[in-house]
């Protein structure tokens, strides 16, 4: 916690907890405002943002525990400057707006899928306060597709898939994650890459090696704090 961050915490601790909460929402409010317009123009500037300014995304962004983190985020920024066709996101935050900030920049159409209606709002107004034009939130439940629960598709027509960011939905859904690649195995090709977080965790490993059953690709492992697997497909 630098010295700014000291001070809102010593002097929030004045006032009642539920006006400490505003108080500290609107300071991490503020703060993403200032970064995430430095963000966009390094991105615009055709640069690469370095780790400093990756952390104060991370945390002014504001969902500890739950948004991607450094060694992630890096990743994501590598492989979306990357493709040329459609970035598919299985969920929605912080990782829709870094990498929604690249796909306007190298007009590449960017599709978020979402089942949490406050949460699809909240990374929506980011989307339309910061004209990412090239971006799209789809809103759609969980539903059960036999062995494992994961979004109703059926409004949902997409081209072929370049990168897909796949950390949604919630680790305690269903069958996890693992949906993704059953219901759209048709849309990737060979080159497409899947981005994997929370590979610590032994479903994410088990869906790795379940998918490996399903489409050939090689599999590099990443993330020193944050281990993640970046899958590429190949010989379809």
């Amino acid at each position: 916690m630098n010295k700014k961050q000291t001070l809102v915490h010593n002097i929030s601790h004045i006032f009642p907890s539920n006006l400490r909460k505003k108080i500290y929402q609107t300071y991490l409010k503020i703060l993403w405002g200032i970064y995430y317009k430095k963000y966009l123009k390094i991105i615009e500037s055709n640069h690469y943002p370095n780790k400093e300014l990756i952390q104060k995304l991370i945390y002014s962004w504001g969902n500890s525990g739950y948004s991607a983190q450094q060694d992630y985020i890096e990743s994501l920024i590598h492989h979306a400057n990357s493709v040329n066709n459609l970035i598919f996101e299985c969920g929605s935050g912080l990782s829709t707006l870094i990498v929604g900030a690249i796909a306007k920049k190298n007009g590449v159409k960017m599709i978020s899928i979402e089942h949490h209606p406050k949460w699809a709002a909240k990374v929506q107004t980011e989307i339309k306060k910061y004209k990412l034009t090239n971006n799209q939130i789809f809103l759609s439940n969980l539903i059960n597709y036999g062995d494992f629960d994961w979004y109703d598709i059926d409004n949902i027509n997409i081209s072929d898939i370049d990168l897909c960011i796949c950390d949604a939905p919630p680790g305690n859904t269903f069958g996890g994650r693992k949906g993704f690649l059953y219901l759209f195995k048709d849309k990737v090709h060979n080159g497409t890459i899947i981005l994997v977080d929370d590979i610590i965790r032994e479903a994410e490993q088990k869906m790795i090696e379940e998918w490996s059953n399903i489409i050939p690709f090689d599999i590099i492992q990443k993330g020193e704090n944050d281990p993640h697997a970046i899958l590429m497909i190949k010989n379809i």
